[in-house]
């Protein structure tokens, strides 16, 4: 890319205005609108070390306003004592943990029950292990993974002050996941995967395109999917996997589910969806290339003030003579 910085940075924000512009099937000046809004934070109340309506009823004296989110329990957003949650000690505790909103859907499509064996392959700083953990109230037998070691301790740091029990904790490269864990199988997979984060992105906050590019994009699918298919050897015959990236790039979302599905036959959409509203129709097509039309069950999300744009897949494996009975 030829020109000054400053050249170089108005043509990434270009590029991903035009692609996002594409993407949601909007007019340009909306999707620049979009892409500038504020983001609301949002916090989840954690069952595993306080009653949740207890908790709740102590936030107001923090001087928080906000209001529950209809489609998922005990979560809130705040629109005012933002600083003065995160200091508290409700976090300091673990009764309260600050997440963006949208981490809670896999969880959510994955649904969690006791007694299953669950691996979080990409699982630091912990958020969406410790919703696993609440939901199922520790029962679940929860293999948490990482690649890297300083994420990795912080995740264990994090887990602990939440209270969550895990069956085990690795340092492993996700890459390398079905050879490091080999005779090891699992009900359920989450893979919350490595990916170019526009979700998190503003239009205007220059120091967001530092790394981004169409290239880098690129780059992730192909790690995405080498991610996926290892994840796809350690889960059992009728097990779920849930994959979900916090990015709106086509590449990185419906393309990597269609390939998942036209390499693997015994892969099936187990279509997901919650009523929020700044759902959008998962993509069809991409620059030409038309996706299986099993994409339409997967959830795609644009950016909201209090929702981050999102998607999420539910995948399911089954015999491959069963694979039209979901």
């Amino acid at each position: 890319m030829k020109g000054s910085p400053e050249q170089k940075l108005e043509t990434k924000r270009e590029a991903w205005l035009m692609r996002t512009s594409k993407a949601l099937d909007i007019r340009v000046a909306e999707a620049r609108e979009l892409l500038s809004q504020e983001r609301r934070q949002s916090i989840r109340l954690n069952p595993l070390i306080a009653n949740p309506e207890e908790t709740a009823a102590q936030l107001p004296a923090l001087g928080w306003s906000g209001h529950a989110y209809s489609w998922i329990e005990h979560c809130y957003t705040i629109e005012d004592g933002a600083l003065a949650i995160r200091d508290s000690q409700l976090v300091d505790s673990g009764a309260v943990f600050v997440q963006n909103a949208a981490s809670w859907l896999p969880v959510l499509a994955l649904s969690p029950k006791p007694g299953e064996r669950i691996l979080d392959v990409c699982a630091a700083p912990g958020g969406k292990s410790s919703h696993i953990a609440a939901i199922t109230g520790n029962q679940s037998r929860l293999w948490v993974n990482d690649n890297s070691r300083p994420r990795l301790l912080k995740m264990q740091a994090n887990l602990k002050r939440l209270g969550v029990l895990v069956k085990d904790s690795t340092l492993y490269d996700a890459t390398q996941l079905s050879r490091k864990l080999k005779g090891t199988t699992f009900d359920k997979i989450l893979l919350d995967a490595p990916c170019s984060g526009e979700g998190l992105m503003r239009y205007d906050r220059d120091k967001d395109f530092a790394t981004w590019s169409v290239a880098h994009v690129k780059r992730l699918q192909q790690l995405q999917k080498r991610i996926l298919t290892q994840a796809w050897q350690l889960l059992e015959s009728g097990g779920t996997l849930v994959y979900s990236t916090c990015t709106m790039a086509p590449e990185e979302n419906e393309a990597v589910v269609d390939y998942v599905l036209r390499t693997h036959p015994d892969a099936v959409v187990d279509p997901f969806s919650v009523d929020i509203g700044n759902k959008v129709p998962a993509l069809q097509s991409w620059n030409g290339k038309a996706f299986s039309p099993a994409i339409e069950g997967c959830l795609r999300l644009k950016p909201s003030q209090d929702v981050e744009a999102f998607f999420v897949c539910k995948l399911k494996k089954v015999a491959t003579d069963d694979q039209y009975m979901i």
